[in-house]
């Protein structure tokens, strides 16, 4: 194996003649993406499904899809690739939070009324059109972040909250726990947290994601015995 210095996170290196460009960053992109795939697969196990379990569901396939595209082009072969090939992967993960979001405002309509879950899906639907035409016109990758930044803590988590204060089920606080999980992968990467150049703040902050989306996951199965509930009551 030789190790390839570059200007990039981390080194290439070069394997039975292959250059894998930013592999560690691209291996724990790659756990991100079976971490969501696992996710998609056991949430379709449910025999029961309502909107919010399918929202989930969406998110978790699109934002697999993302990481396994950011790993392969936007770390493993970026070096041979041009820049715009990023874009694909950043556009789906910007779908996927809006799917994430209308999930909590589906699970929050019979407490909100529908007229406010109507209001709240248009918001949704506008900021995602609004954001993905700029992130497209400009490739400029701190639109996704603040596209996720406003889903999740300002539709998200305030929706979670209200819906945990009047339920007091779990499914809401696993959600509230991921996003706190999200929060600190961002920390890391402003801080710039790095254990090694072999292990820096990509690795650190995907690893902060795979715990936030496992908590996403539980939330969303325990939604679905939350609905029993309250349907029983």
């Amino acid at each position: 194996m030789e190790v390839l210095p570059t200007a990039n996170f981390q080194p290439d290196i070069v394997v039975a003649g292959l250059r894998l460009g930013e592999p560690m960053i691209a291996l724990t992109s790659l756990l991100v993406a079976l971490f969501c795939f696992y996710a998609w697969n056991r949430l379709g196990h449910t025999t029961e499904r309502d909107d919010a379990l399918r929202l989930s569901r969406i998110f978790f396939f699109l934002m697999g899809l993302s990481t396994l595209i950011g790993a392969v082009v936007g770390h493993l072969f970026l070096y041979c690739l041009p820049f715009v090939f990023k874009a694909p992967g950043w556009l789906l993960s910007m779908v996927a939070v809006s799917a994430f979001e209308q999930g909590s405002i589906a699970r929050a309509r019979p407490f909100i009324g529908a007229g406010w879950g109507r209001a709240l899906s248009w918001v949704n639907m506008l900021e995602l059109t609004l954001a993905l035409c700029f992130v497209t016109a400009t490739l400029w990758f701190p639109g996704v972040e603040i596209h996720s930044a406003f889903g999740l803590l300002c539709i998200v988590a305030p929706l979670e909250a209200w819906l945990f204060f009047k339920t007091k089920l779990p499914g809401s606080r696993y959600i509230l726990l991921g996003i706190l999980f999200l929060v600190g992968s961002v920390g890391i990467h402003i801080m710039k947290l790095s254990l090694s150049v072999w292990f820096c703040y990509f690795d650190l902050a995907h690893l902060m994601m795979c715990g936030a989306f496992w908590c996403f996951m539980l939330g969303a199965e325990a939604k679905k015995v939350e609905a029993d509930i309250v349907s029983i009551g």
